[in-house]
């Protein structure tokens, strides 16, 4: 959420810098992600005014501007395309400083330009950092929809010329109010520092103007100001007529009527407040409800009264699914049971989501129906999640709404639209009630909250610290009675009051005192365990660990599929707001793949990393969930160096981490080659602990790759961590350091290209004598039509000092015996 200071001291008085106001708003658990120009981004740029323009002689596209500051006439060359007499503007003189979004500053100085001299500069919202970019793709409070003028066009209205919407091509000066005194200082006119809060779900009450300065106010013990509204006296009774239908779901509906008004852009204090926040201004009657909005955290919606067929207003569930158009422009599927606000004959709007196109405020309006409400929120979040549609709006219902300042709210948008867009309001707004809203009483023990936060508060200094949240506090014996304002939803317990306390005294003013020793009577889950000693093991064996999302999209999935495993046996999401995060992956491939993709486009070419996640697929129609640990390697196997020239990663780097995990382990395994169609022929092998298949390996099938665009290598394995669990756990045997010395021999034999190196291995175990402490492949060359393999035997006699004869001889019976067995297979 982005909060303008400017609004924040519409209700409390504070003088803090706004470093300071972020500071105590984080101690108070509200975390303030930025604070978009804390200091001011401009110096020296006053209010000036353009008397007249005159082409430039030596460049088509650029204007020579006499501009008057009240005191002086400066030339200004400018090639801004709205830049014309009598216009109102912000003149940087020379010797000003202007400060970017990227904390670059620049000095204005005097300058010739096409030898034309220039005493200044005239300037854009974006030179002078008025508002930061719009985020691509932000949902959009509900009433704002509509699509304003095109950039850089005049806005006329009733106070003179309109104030330019400085999108983010920014490619023309600001355009000021001729009401701006000439030579005013801009920095109190336009800077104003707006603060990104990250709320948490339980923050609903802060999601405004008014609830942040209730937190700054109880925090900093300044007085808050409260509202004050006086409407116009009305000339006529009202003539709307509203029915609830489902009175559980709207516990308040209020509507009021306001006619003969004049729809119009919003003058520019009001603009800069919504661009400030992050809302795009439409016109005065939108931007009323925005602001309302953003100040009170109430949302409004107002229809074209023309479009309301007979002033009738129904509230009721959508009986069956029906298509909507709405204020985005965009058709909706709407499911049965959503809450609608209905005419005598259509739906006009989704309840507390969006509005419909078919009601809404055009620049031919000219009078308006004006709603203010409180739905329930499960109904509003249960229809929002079905139609993948949040909005402001919504959010904020979703949280929950005090229906006891609906009133208020309505009063204050209807002072403010006829202030903007003149006209006259109905003697009395239509208030449908169906419940009582008393505050919520809850039991505290003070001694209690002393025992919990480790504090010797006395009763008096509690009881300050909750009425300075504006609980209501009376006392009841040893216990209190607190009396909770209905705008606070997230305090349901005695603890939520304790947590209040310890959070206005301040968490940093809690003691930390040395805890005390204790053993837990409760072993550590064996699983946890072995999951915290294999991700210790894949670190030390130097990779990096990865964090991917269990939900992928359709393509992903395919992509991680084998032919055999069919399509129903995915497990897809209910109501998935994106098909890109639609289905449960069956495997940690696909999401690592991205991860791939993305270093690799980073220029992050050499990465060795490792995941340790949950794969879920469907078993006989019952969903399976298991543990999986995966390896991915790609690039070089280690980092470049002045000596030796790196090398790629290749199959047998990533075997080999594979032995060396699952021989800390003290697992017996074996590897054999495999056919995976997710994997290069020829570059793979399965892994198994005796007959049981734990896993695959290999590099990265090329089409598999081309599909996401990598252009290198990439070797992944995937091995099941249950199992390997379910296997592991042999105890470590200790042996003593050999005594006397070993001797070595080499043999060197020409073998069929088509043997496994592991049949060799597995016969050598067979027949393995006494004295053959170990044996080990240490050098291959392939031959057309042969492979010469050279291994290495070492010798050793544990009791005494083997000699040469005992070496011969066993060696010689271990060759022949060895012949014999591979006889087929030698060349």
């Amino acid at each position: 959420m982005k909060l303008p200071l400017s609004l924040l001291k519409s209700f409390i008085s504070i003088d803090l810098d706004p470093e300071k106001i972020a500071e105590t708003l984080t101690l108070l658990g509200i975390e303030v992600e930025s604070i978009h120009t804390p200091h001011p981004p401009f110096h020296h740029v006053v209010v000036a005014e353009i008397k007249s323009v005159q082409p430039h002689p030596a460049a088509n596209k650029l204007q020579v501007a006499q501009v008057f500051d009240g005191t002086h006439t400066y030339q200004v060359v400018c090639g801004a395309p709205n830049c014309r007499p009598h216009l109102r503007v912000a003149l940087a003189q020379v010797g000003a400083t202007l400060t970017d979004s990227a904390g670059t500053t620049r000095k204005i100085e005097q300058t010739a330009i096409r030898g034309v001299e220039s005493l200044g500069m005239l300037c854009s919202a974006g030179e002078l950092n008025l508002y930061e970019p719009r985020p691509k793709g932000r949902g959009m409070i509900w009433e704002e929809f509509r699509t304003p003028p095109k950039f850089g066009c005049e806005l006329p209205g009733p106070k003179g010329p309109g104030f330019r919407r400085p999108d983010e091509d920014d490619t023309g000066i600001l355009e000021l109010p001729p009401e701006m005194p000439l030579g005013a200082d801009c920095l109190p006119l336009l800077w104003d520092p707006v603060f990104e809060l990250s709320l948490t779900p339980n923050l609903g009450h802060c999601m405004s103007a008014l609830g942040i300065a209730r937190e700054l106010s109880a925090a900093l013990q300044i007085p808050l100001a409260t509202a004050k509204t006086s409407s116009k006296k009305p000339t006529k009774p009202s003539s709307i007529k509203v029915s609830v239908r489902d009175v559980q779901l709207v516990p308040r509906y209020m509507a009021r009527l306001i006619e003969n008004i004049h729809v119009a852009p919003s003058p520019f204090w009001l603009q800069k407040q919504l661009r400030s926040a992050g809302l795009r201004p439409i016109n005065n009657i939108v931007d009323a409800t925005n602001y309302i909005l953003l100040k009170y955290g109430g949302p409004l919606h107002a229809f074209d009264a023309e479009k309301v067929e007979k002033l009738s207003i129904e509230v009721s569930s959508a009986p069956a699914a029906f298509s909507f158009e709405g204020l985005n422009e965009t058709t909706i599927e709407v499911p049965p049971g959503t809450l609608l606000i209905s005419d005598a004959k259509k739906p006009i709007a989704l309840a507390g989501i969006l509005g419909g196109a078919n009601s809404s405020v055009t620049d031919t309006t000219r009078s308006i129906l004006l709603e203010a409400a409180c739905f329930d929120p499960i109904a509003i979040r249960i229809a929002s999640k079905k139609m993948g549609l949040r909005t402001d709006s919504s959010l904020r219902f979703e949280k929950g709404i005090d229906a006891s300042t609906i009133p208020l709210l309505l009063e204050e948008a209807v002072q403010l639209i006829l202030d903007l867009a003149g006209g006259t309001a109905s003697s009395k707004p239509i208030d449908e009630t169906k419940k009582d809203f008393a505050p919520r009483a809850l039991s505290f023990r003070p001694e209690r909250a002393n025992q919990l936060l480790g504090t010797k508060l006395s009763d008096s200094e509690i009881k300050d610290l909750l009425h300075r949240l504006q609980f209501n506090v009376k006392k009841k014996g040893a216990a209190w009675l607190v009396e909770v304002p209905l705008y606070r939803n997230d305090i349901q317990e005695e603890i939520d009051l304790i947590e209040e306390v310890a959070r206005l005294y301040g968490y940093n003013n809690i003691d930390c005192p040395l805890p005390k020793a204790t053993t837990p009577q409760i072993p550590d889950d064996k699983a946890y365990l072995f999951e915290t000693d294999l991700r210790r093991r894949l670190h030390a064996l130097g990779l990096q660990e990865f964090l991917t999302c269990d939900l992928i999209s359709p393509k992903l999935a395919e992509i991680a599929q084998e032919t055999s495993l069919q399509e129903n046996t995915l497990l897809q999401t209910l109501h998935s707001k994106s098909e890109d995060y639609s289905i449960l992956r069956p495997s940690l491939l696909p999401g690592l793949l991205q991860v791939t993709r993305s270093n690799l486009d980073q220029k992050n070419n050499t990465f060795h990393a490792f995941e340790l996640g949950r794969i879920h697929f469907l078993q006989e129609n019952k969903p399976i969930e298991f543990l999986m640990a995966a390896l991915l390697l790609t690039g070089k196997e280690m980092p470049h160096h002045w000596d030796r020239k790196p090398q790629d990663v290749d199959f047998f780097e990533l075997k080999g981490l594979i032995e060396n995990l699952l021989t800390g382990l003290r697992l017996r395994f074996s590897i054999t080659p495999s056919d995976h169609l997710s994997f290069h022929p020829g570059r793979q092998a399965n892994v198994f602990l005796g007959p049981l298949c734990i896993g695959c390996f290999g590099e990265i099938h090329p089409s598999i790759l081309a599909k996401l665009d990598i252009k290198q290598r990439v070797y992944y394995a995937e091995l099941n961590a249950h199992h390997l669990q379910q296997h592991s756990g042999e105890i470590a045997k200790m042996a003593p350091l050999p005594q006397f010395p070993s001797s070595e021999r080499d043999w060197t034999l020409s073998l069929d290209p088509a043997m496994n190196i592991a049949e060799f291995f597995t016969a050598a175990d067979s027949i393995k004598p006494p004295l053959l402490e170990k044996f080990e492949l240490i050098d291959l060359f392939r031959a057309p039509n042969k492979n010469n393999i050279t291994f290495r035997f070492t010798y050793r006699d544990r009791s005494k000092t083997i000699s040469f004869e005992e070496v011969e001889q066993a060696h010689t019976h271990f060759v022949q015996q060895m012949s014999q067995l591979l006889s087929k297979h030698i060349r």
